[in-house]
């Protein structure tokens, strides 16, 4: 009787991982519908001048090729470069600074922000950049992205043609050099891109990412609340997104992705950050969260051969079905960027398996530790402190121009 229990919940289970990953296809085509798009732009000359915002913290991979791709952007209009880091001694704004000499007809400043502004710590970053903004229309990114020469102008024509009150993008991950990186760069070009453009394309969901955010200070101040209303929040630019969509604004999702560049990074920190996420989605929204395992054809496949008992006929299924999605993958990657090199070809299913363990602990932990402070998630990512943070706050000021 136990025997033929643990047999139907095998296929029951197998069963599951072929609707996940019949699932997984639509959500590569919906990937290839989008990026194939050709949305209507505003006439080049009726660009607006733009405010790009550029918090730092350290030396992240690639800095300099990722910085350097802001200051060389194609725009029509006046574009300023802001550059924000709550340390004045964070390497990462002197290399801001370097680059800023080596590029002097680009108009670009650097703050020193309040880390005791809010829990969150890029949004203290960014607050303390915001007010030195000049232009009313807005664009954030993370140190780690890189974009195109005309990424700006494409995605300001696009947000102003549809006459959205924000825009963002779907991302992908290149450059990696490592296993840790790879795995990144997999999980996020074969499985948040595409699962951007399928709640898009099938929900009529546009999920703000804050990789890249496009967005009216003007709007954000009077309407939401500015950066103050997030700024103890972890998944601000979700909540944002949905603060803007719960009052009638519309969202538009950019057919042309930016690059999350990840390099040298080890597996301890693609555990680390995907673990905090799937927090971030269980406090978000249950149903998302349930759907995160239930679109996992080769965790799902691994759990009914062990309920098989690694019955042979289960076990055959299961590593058919687990090929098949690694080969979906490669062809997710290859939509938006060049292949996965071969050696790291391997680590597809790997990266799927990891993600089990992940997401069972994110059923019930909402503890996490991040930039060494304890925090606990409340609703809607909410933080809480569990001890008190050490040293005395940091007070904002405007760091010297180099020129």
């Amino acid at each position: 009787m136990l025997a033929s229990t643990t047999m139907a919940l095998a296929w029951a289970l197998l069963t599951l991982a072929g609707g996940a990953f019949a699932f997984y296809l639509a959500a590569i085509a919906a990937t290839w519908h989008h990026v194939r798009r050709r949305p209507d732009r505003a006439p080049e000359a009726s660009l607006p001048p733009v405010s790009l915002l550029k918090p730092l913290k350290g030396l992240e991979d690639s800095l300099d090729t990722n910085l350097r791709s802001f200051f060389t952007q194609d725009y029509p209009a006046p574009f300023e470069l802001i550059f924000s880091a709550t340390d004045a001694r964070d390497p990462g704004l002197a290399r801001a600074r370097a680059l800023a000499a080596e590029h002097p007809d680009v108009d670009a400043r650097f703050v020193v922000s309040d880390a005791s502004y809010g829990l969150n710590p890029k949004v203290a970053n960014l607050a303390g950049a915001l007010p030195h903004a000049r232009y009313d229309l807005v664009h954030q990114s993370d140190a780690n992205v890189r974009i195109p020469p005309r990424y700006l102008r494409d995605i300001v024509g696009e947000m102003l043609a549809a006459r959205a009150s924000m825009l963002t993008s779907p991302v992908i991950g290149v450059g990696e050099a490592s296993r840790g990186a790879a795995m990144e760069n997999l999980q996020l070009s074969a499985f948040i891109a595409p699962a951007m453009c399928l709640a898009l394309h099938v929900a009529r969901i546009t999920c703000v990412c804050g990789k890249s955010m496009l967005f009216r200070r003007s709007e954000l101040e009077q309407d939401f609340g500015g950066l103050g209303a997030v700024r103890n929040v972890l998944c601000e630019d979700f909540v944002l997104g949905e603060r803007y969509k719960a009052a009638g604004r519309r969202l538009v999702l950019s057919v042309t992705p930016v690059e999350n560049v990840n390099r040298d990074c080890g597996i301890d920190r693609f555990l680390e950050r995907h673990g905090r996420w799937l927090k971030m989605r269980a406090t978000l929204h249950a149903p998302a969260f349930v759907a995160d395992i239930l679109s996992n054809p080769v965790a799902l496949a691994a759990l009914a051969v062990l309920a098989s008992g690694f019955d042979l006929t289960v076990t055959l299924a299961a590593l058919t079905l687990t090929s098949a999605k690694a080969a979906a993958d490669h062809l997710a990657v290859r939509l938006t960027r060049a292949p996965i090199a071969p050696r790291y070809a391997w680590l597809a299913p790997v990266k799927d398996l990891l993600l089990l363990p992940l997401w069972m602990s994110a059923v019930f932990g909402r503890t996490v530790t991040w930039r060494g402070q304890r925090l606990r998630f409340g609703k809607n990512t909410e933080l809480v402190p569990l001890e008190a943070p050490s040293g005395p706050p940091a007070h904002l000021e405007q760091a010297p121009d180099p020129r």
